[in-house]
């Protein structure tokens, strides 16, 4: 019985040190096995094209490349990992996340119109007849004190004979005073200086009083011609002063937070040449187009050998100060939908994560990131886009707005 019940104890001793021999080598085996990995293969030039064999793409002819995700990604499907072969093929180009100065700066474009704080436009202060019309048609220039127009008005008769029955025949301290209301007359009816000093003159009535322009510019209405009876409510002609522009320019909404009136501004005309006129802010118009989004800036603009004509299209450069050691991108490194922008960030060698990302301000093809990445890090410049259509064909990055919304 003793030598039975020792070779009990001697088999039971045998069977546990196994046992652990076993488990042992089962935890090996889990900790040194490789991760599985699903391996499809993709186009390189058409990421549409997946596969699970290999196999040539049908629309170009080239050799599908393998692409290999980790099973356990799980439903993250944000990371992918690529071949050095491939990578190759699809032309990736990397770039650091690192810290700059970014300047305010937006490029633009804007039209050149007329500075409408400098039209003139011409009514006539008493009704009457057209007798004479110089200019003829609408772009015509015209010089200050050039003869516009003559018109005879019964009204202007009566106010001139009453000047000169004043000027006549009145004598002493009431002849100063009666002769400054009638001289006052006179110009609240439109006549020129030069004119009332003739009449002074001549002490004779002009019949058919001449008018003339009082600033030098192009004509941009013309809504009379000869012989036509006028009115004060008819606006008879206007002229515009070509000497100083407007240039309406459109910013985006993401681009005005910093803009103020008096920013220095750059217009170029390549048409005709004209680079680097120095312009300023003059107004921002309170309100966005709701159709595009932007924002109507204007500019304002000296002109004085007159080359530059309303209606041509400029390139805007608006300048600001500088926003210090901010961290930033390549703008082409942005990958933007509809809700958010993504990034693909290289974490390996052949491992790459799509990645959301919060922007700021862009300036110099510059993007600066408010959250999302870390300085130091790798983010694709080129080729992002084929490695983002297979992250999302891996059904693992979640874009839609729900998502979007949970993430902040």
């Amino acid at each position: 019985m003793k030598h039975i019940s020792l070779a009990l104890v001697l088999l039971a001793c045998v069977m546990f040190f196994s046992s652990l021999g076993v488990a042992a080598q089962s935890e090996h085996q889990h900790t040194t096995d490789p991760i599985t990995q699903q391996v499809r293969y993709v186009c390189p030039m058409h990421s549409h094209i997946v596969k699970d064999h290999p196999g040539t793409c049908p629309i170009c002819g080239m050799d599908l490349e393998p692409v290999k995700r980790s099973a356990n990604e799980g439903d993250n499907g944000s990371q992918v990992t690529i071949s050095g072969e491939m990578q190759q093929a699809m032309a990736l180009v990397t770039e650091t996340v690192r810290r700059d100065d970014l300047w305010k700066y937006i490029q633009t474009l804007g039209t050149a119109t007329f500075d409408e704080a400098n039209i003139s436009h011409i009514h006539p202060r008493a009704s009457g007849w057209l007798e004479s019309l110089t200019p003829h048609a609408i772009g015509e220039p015209v010089e200050k004190g050039e003869l516009l127009f003559t018109l005879y008005s019964p009204e202007l008769v009566v106010a001139q004979d009453d000047y000169l029955q004043v000027l006549n025949n009145t004598d002493g301290r009431v002849r100063e005073r009666m002769l400054q209301q009638g001289r006052l007359r006179l110009k609240l009816l439109g006549m020129d200086d030069s004119v009332i000093r003739q009449l002074e003159e001549s002490r004779q009535s002009l019949y058919t009083v001449p008018f003339y322009a009082q600033r030098s510019g192009v004509l941009t209405e013309l809504n009379v011609r000869h012989g036509m009876y006028v009115t004060p409510d008819i606006e008879m002609m206007a002229i515009a002063d070509l000497s100083q522009l407007w240039v309406i320019a459109d910013v985006f909404e993401d681009q005005f937070d910093w803009l103020q009136e008096g920013r220095p501004a750059s217009i170029h005309f390549p048409g005709i040449g004209v680079h680097d006129a120095e312009a300023t802010i003059d107004y921002i118009y309170p309100q966005l187009d709701p159709v595009t989004r932007s924002l109507k800036v204007r500019l304002r603009l000296d002109n004085p050998l007159k080359r530059i004509k309303a209606g041509m299209t400029a390139k805007v450069e608006i300048f600001g100060g500088p926003l210090r050691d901010v961290l930033v991108v390549n703008g082409s490194a942005i990958i933007r939908g509809a809700n958010t922008s993504r990034v693909v960030v290289r974490t390996d060698d052949d491992r790459f994560e799509v990645r959301r990302v919060e922007t700021g301000m862009q300036a110099q093809g510059k993007s600066e990131i408010l959250y999302g990445l870390s300085e130091g890090e790798q983010v694709v410049t080129s080729g992002q886009f084929l490695i983002d259509s297979e992250a999302s064909l891996s059904g693992g990055l979640n874009r839609t707005d729900s998502g979007s919304h949970a993430n902040h």
